[in-house]
């Protein structure tokens, strides 16, 4: 910017004021200028937001055309940006024997501001990425207790659980399939929401494998001697121990490693007021407390339910767990569900009124659990993408657990970027 200034005077106070117009010139505009580092951080913010949204969003709709996924990522971000101010004063000088202060007749103030920012684009094909995304999920993911405030059970465990399966004597019963496309899908959303109703959760238990063979207390004690500090080290840290063991009448001591393994399990008193003795007591979690009896709102599908197996007691169930991939893969499948015929018909939860979860007003009525729309213009969209010409959008504010699933996707792929997964040399720099 440039300023114009007219002759101020001859005396050295006005020339002093004349210095801190200057000044207050030159950094009232860096004040206003320095304020679009902020605008500029807080947009870059909402783009890297926008990028991860349709990043997900464009690979569930490549999963529903049966196309192979790919994820890019952004591993860095770096901001760049400088001031530059100057300022200039012209002067005039009298001539003659009289000395008289110099006149100043015109003055320049000059302000330039660049800023920008830097980030890499990296691709996640890759051998690292790929072996952790289609790795199963671990089974305690399936134990994070969702609510009905933040994530319903029914919503986390639809996405994670492939399939149920009921055995009895280790012989398959029945299988129930997760997948929309299956004629008898319902029968697998009933059993879902019946084993929620019952508490269905992961524990972790104790396992004890044993290391080597029982020794009497004397060889022990030689052998204490021999160990090593690791070994002393794990005793004290609990991770093996002693079991006393009597074989042939004799007291032997038996060195053993203690794991924690997570298991699928149901609360016992819930669910033998539900399901009777329908499930073995293998099927049952460790902590299992009494909960008040709530309106039985899922009595319809326990009577259909039951009805298919008139005979079976004591029956155990087995879950399989999907993994990161399989879960684009069954969004995929919830989209061509969808968009089959005239698309009304949508893959729909049913509100829970589990004692195990909180109740929120939200979910009074069965919602669509991941909605798209197709080339629409007049909705409030969180996150668009256009592939093959047809434009996808998922709504801000629809009625749906369509939000609530893509922030689930998102910490999903996140847990699949193990060391290794991003390039250390990104593929495109963008400036």
């Amino acid at each position: 910017m440039k300023f114009t200034l007219l002759t101020i005077g001859r005396t050295m106070q006005i020339k002093t004021l004349s210095a801190i117009a200057f000044v207050g010139a030159l950094s009232g505009c860096t004040g206003i200028n320095s304020s679009s580092f902020g605008d500029m951080s807080t947009a870059y913010r909402q783009v890297v937001e926008n990028y991860s949204n349709e990043n997900i969003l464009l690979n569930v709709v490549r999963s529903s055309k049966n196309m192979p996924l790919s994820f890019l990522d952004i591993p860095s971000v770096i901001g760049t940006g400088n001031v530059m101010a100057n300022a200039g004063v012209n002067t005039t000088q009298s001539a003659g024997t009289q000395v008289s202060p110099p006149s100043i007749t015109s003055g320049s103030l000059g302000l330039s501001v660049n800023n920008g920012f830097t980030f890499t684009q990296a691709s996640l094909d890759n051998a690292q990425f790929m072996q952790s995304f289609l790795k199963e999920i671990p089974l305690g993911v399936l134990g994070v207790k969702g609510t009905e405030r933040l994530l319903p059970r029914a919503v986390s465990y639809t996405l994670l659980i492939e399939n149920i399966e009921l055995r009895k004597n280790n012989a398959s019963v029945h299988r129930f399939n997760n997948d929309p496309l299956d004629p008898k899908y319902k029968d697998f959303q009933d059993l879902l929401y019946l084993l929620i109703e019952s508490g269905l959760t992961v524990e972790n238990t104790l396992v004890k494998t044993p290391l080597g063979p029982p020794i009497e207390q004397a060889a022990l004690s030689r052998s204490l001697d021999a160990w090593g500090g690791s070994t002393v080290d794990n005793l004290a840290k609990g991770l093996i121990s002693f079991e006393k063991v009597n074989k042939n009448g004799r007291e032997l001591y038996q060195l053993v490693r203690n794991d924690q393994q997570a298991r699928v399990c149901v609360n016992k008193y819930r669910t033998q007021e539900l399901l009777g003795d329908m499930l073995s007591p293998q099927s049952y979690c460790q902590d299992s407390p009494r909960f008040a009896k709530p309106d039985m709102e899922y009595a319809k599908a326990i009577k259909a339910f039951i009805s298919h197996f008139p005979d079976a007691k004591n029956l155990e169930f087995v879950i399989g767990i999907r993994s990161p991939g399989n879960v684009f893969d069954f969004l995929g499948a919830v989209l061509n569900v969808q968009f089959e015929g005239d698309g009304s018909k949508e893959v729909m939860l049913q509100p829970s009124k589990s004692v195990f979860d909180s109740y929120n007003q939200r979910y009074k009525k069965p919602l669509p659990l991941f909605k798209v729309y197709k080339n629409a213009s007049n909705i409030d969209a969180a996150a668009t993408v256009k592939y093959k010409g047809i434009t996808y959008s998922v709504a801000d504010n629809d009625e749906s657990y369509t939000k609530d699933v893509m922030e689930f996707m998102a910490t999903l792929v996140t847990i699949a970027k193990i060391p290794g997964a991003i390039p250390a040399s990104p593929a495109v720099i963008v400036r």
